[in-house]
């Protein structure tokens, strides 16, 4: 009898998380008061910058010391990571949120983030992880 009820409870467990799950995974938009629907997580626009706007950000973050060491414990299972547009970061990188000033000048970078690595600057959508643009961290940009 009593493992009659375990296997009824377990079956009726499973159907329940199986008539939840597919609820939870779809992405449904929000509502708000007004009625706008937005969706729950929303991509930021294609990032297109010019070579003069990769030049103010090499700029100003020439001076920020956050270049990713592989010689550190935390970080050293990337050591092979190699940085191309598309990638996603491994865990032990850490993307950094852009410098107010330069968001100030740059304001539509506000979405995106950003790693120095392997002598190239990673710019980092924040959401997903993947680098959308990249370039030389020390070599100017005509």
């Amino acid at each position: 009898m009593l493992l009659r009820y375990s296997l009824m409870c377990a079956a009726a467990a499973l159907l329940t998380m199986t008539a939840i799950a597919p609820a939870a995974e779809t992405k449904a938009p929000v509502e708000l008061s007004g009625g706008t629907k937005v969706p729950q997580n929303p991509k930021p626009p294609k990032l297109a910058l010019t070579n003069a706007q990769r030049e103010t950000i090499r700029k100003a973050l020439l001076t920020q010391d956050t270049e990713v060491e592989f010689n550190l414990k935390s970080t050293k299972p990337a050591k092979d990571f190699a940085p191309s547009v598309g990638a996603k970061l491994p865990p032990p990188i850490k993307a950094t949120p852009l410098p107010q000033g330069l968001l100030a000048k740059l304001p539509h970078l506000a979405d995106y983030d950003y790693v120095k690595v392997k002598g190239q600057v990673l710019i980092v959508n924040a959401m997903s992880g993947k680098v959308v643009d990249m370039f030389s961290e020390t070599q100017p940009l005509s």
